[in-house]
């Protein structure tokens, strides 16, 4: 790993950190607040029954369970993170000190580079990597520039270069993609999710790069969210909506702006995504 892939991941780490204690935040606020009427809070650790046993009639029993739990939760995950975190700051400054090789390499990478040369096997211009390979064609870094066959460049017109050019844009140009692989299968209020105009029902066809050719079961998501919340960025997102309009169904595709990033809520969107299975 190197040093700017460990800072990545430690940023990653932290957007974490700080949606849990966040989340920790408003549990415990609303499990020490008091009633409308001032009767007591539900608690962090409280009995929920009375003096007779019987679970109290002054607050909702199950919803003090229920935050209670998820807290303990939180504090559980907490303390791994941080375990984690601690760990990533460890390599991160071990990456820090640059060993003979990286010494090496840097000197290398400073050094004065040759001309660029016409390699005769590619038909290109090409230039030396900091390694003595070859830069600018396929399986370079196993050749030698040194030893390179050199051919003499062929001689182009404008024209002729603005039409290769425009056959490879044309050649590379990749379709959009319109098969979703996700649904939106609810949405909180407040939330980043419900801020872009997320709705449930709503069809994922793209989520950045991400789409049905590439999203790992849905894994792709939640690596990509962290990183886009720790460096305070948006994705864009392209949904296909239903709507009913004068009693006929109408599927049409939304471009929408998320950015993922703590809230008061649960997790860094604020949505819960599930798997397409087929058409709705």
């Amino acid at each position: 790993m190197s040093e700017a892939e460990a800072k990545k991941a430690l940023a990653a780490l932290d957007v974490k950190r700080k949606a849990l204690e966040m989340e920790a935040d408003a549990l415990h606020a609303e499990l020490t607040l008091e009633g409308p009427e001032g009767q007591p809070p539900m608690g962090v650790d409280t009995p929920l029954v009375d003096r007779d046993g019987y679970p109290r009639a002054d607050i909702d029993v199950y919803r003090a369970r229920t935050l209670r739990g998820r807290l303990k939760t939180i504090q559980t995950d907490h303390k791994a993170l941080m375990r984690d975190i601690e760990k990533g700051l460890a390599q991160l400054a071990a990456l820090k000190q640059p060993t003979q090789d990286d010494q090496a390499e840097l000197e290398a990478r400073k050094a004065k580079k040759p001309l660029p040369k016409f390699d005769a096997k590619s038909g290109k211009w090409v230039v030396q990597n900091w390694d003595g390979s070859v830069a600018g064609v396929a399986i370079g870094e196993q050749r030698n520039f040194e030893t390179l066959e050199e051919a003499t460049p062929p001689v182009s017109t404008e024209s002729s270069r603005g039409s290769t050019s425009q056959q490879q844009d044309s050649s590379t140009t990749t379709p959009k993609p319109t098969q979703p692989f996700a649904v939106i299968d609810a949405v909180a209020s407040n939330s980043p999710a419900q801020q872009a105009g997320l709705l449930v029902g709503d069809q994922v066809v793209e989520f950045g790069s991400i789409n049905h050719t590439n999203h790992k079961n849905l894994m792709a998501l939640g690596e990509i969210v962290p990183e886009v919340a720790s460096n305070k960025q948006s994705v864009q997102i392209t949904v296909l909506r239903q709507t009913d309009e004068l009693n006929e169904s109408i599927r049409e595709f939304e471009e929408l702006t998320l950015y993922p990033q703590p809230w008061e809520g649960r997790g860094l969107l604020g949505c819960h995504i599930v798997k397409y299975t087929g058409p709705n």
